[in-house]
């Protein structure tokens, strides 16, 4: 049980893009900036969809909470995000 977990992120490739973007966002701060913009709308009851940067997203609430359990609730997306 000794074993390490194997990464299948290439931690030296994100460390080069951080410190690029670092040492952009130094020398001109408008460069530093980062904005997304998400858009929601409510398909029915409380099953929603949205988009970010281009990817679909799809929300539902389990029946308890009036959805039909058709996506992951928003808290779970949330959640998610956290854990990255």
């Amino acid at each position: 049980m000794g074993d390490q977990p194997t990464s299948r992120v290439n931690l030296e490739l994100m460390r080069g893009e951080y410190e690029r973007f670092r040492a952009a966002a130094a020398t001109r701060p408008e460069r530093g900036k980062i904005s997304f913009r998400a858009t929601a709308r409510i398909l029915e009851d409380v099953h929603l969809e949205g988009t970010v940067r281009g990817h679909r997203l799809e929300a539902d609430e389990p029946p308890e909470r009036g959805g039909q359990n058709r996506a992951p609730a928003p808290l779970s997306y949330f959640l998610m995000g956290a854990a990255f």
